[in-house]
């Protein structure tokens, strides 16, 4: 068997094991396939102060934040962005309102997150993680920018209803997903996602879609599961992912070192 030229993977529910750490297993998986040539990728819905600690474990051929709106390479004076613009971010805001009242936002620019006064902060954010708390929507979209992504968050609506309601009033605006924050939906630019973003790194790379494996356990994962050659969603993932019709493959549970075995077995088969 022919190793594959990029593994990329998510981190929670991923890559993470229930106390939210890179298990030695995987730690050591990843690494062998470091050393073996392989690029390994770093793919998250995470901001990049949330993602730095993780990605220091590995020598990173590049790490995707924000579900792919925030990417860094190594060695790259500025990181590349693929951000909301104004006009639009706010007729979003908008369109969701409509659809979903009682929702607050938060934008994350990829240095910063601010959010407007109707947006109840989750209880694991740390206080200083918050650069700024706006009046209204309209005052945040003017601080904060750019709009690497745009966070719809709701106390009464449960995600998946706040999904559908997304989709159907955004429409080909943006992108909308969500990775299982209750009452979270994450709001990208058009055709901003995992998978369009690992596709364009691995196009400059010339590696093609068959030479990748990914890793993922949330729907803001399929489009990148769905992409690469070879996409596993973890056995401990959610429903959707794991239904037959997608044609992915399963990985063990990431409380089971899931990735770490898979790679294991890739690197001993070639």
């Amino acid at each position: 068997m022919v190793l594959p030229r990029v593994i990329a993977t998510d981190l929670d529910g991923t890559l993470l094991n229930q106390s939210g750490q890179v298990s030695a297993r995987n730690h050591r998986a990843l690494t062998a396939a470091v050393d073996a040539g392989i690029k390994v990728v770093i793919v998250t819905a995470r901001p990049p102060r949330a993602t730095e600690s993780f990605a220091a474990m590995f020598d990173c051929a590049a790490v995707v934040c924000g579900n792919g709106a925030h990417t860094q390479l190594p060695g790259a004076a500025e990181p590349m962005v693929r951000a909301i613009d104004r006009d639009t971010s706010g007729t979003i805001v908008e369109k969701l309102r409509f659809a979903l009242p009682e929702l607050g936002f938060g934008v994350e620019t990829g240095t910063d997150f601010y959010h407007d006064a109707d947006y109840h902060l989750e209880p694991w954010v740390p206080r200083e993680w918050v650069s700024g708390v706006l009046d209204d929507t309209d005052a945040l979209l003017t601080a904060a920018t750019p709009v690497t992504k745009l966070i719809a968050r709701s106390n009464t609506h449960p995600v998946h209803l706040m999904y559908e309601a997304a989709v159907n009033s955004v429409g080909s605006l943006a992108e909308a997903t969500y990775s299982g924050g209750a009452g979270l939906v994450e709001i990208s630019a058009a055709g901003v996602n995992k998978g369009s973003t690992l596709a364009m790194l691995c196009e400059s790379w010339g590696v093609s879609r068959e030479e990748v494996v990914a890793f993922g356990d949330m729907p803001n994962d399929r489009s990148a599961l769905t992409w690469a050659g070879s996409g596993y969603a973890m056995s401990s993932g959610h429903p959707e992912l794991l239904d037959p019709a997608l044609g992915l493959r399963v990985a063990p549970s990431s409380f089971e070192d899931g990735v770490g075995r898979v790679v294991e077995e890739i690197l001993d088969r070639a």
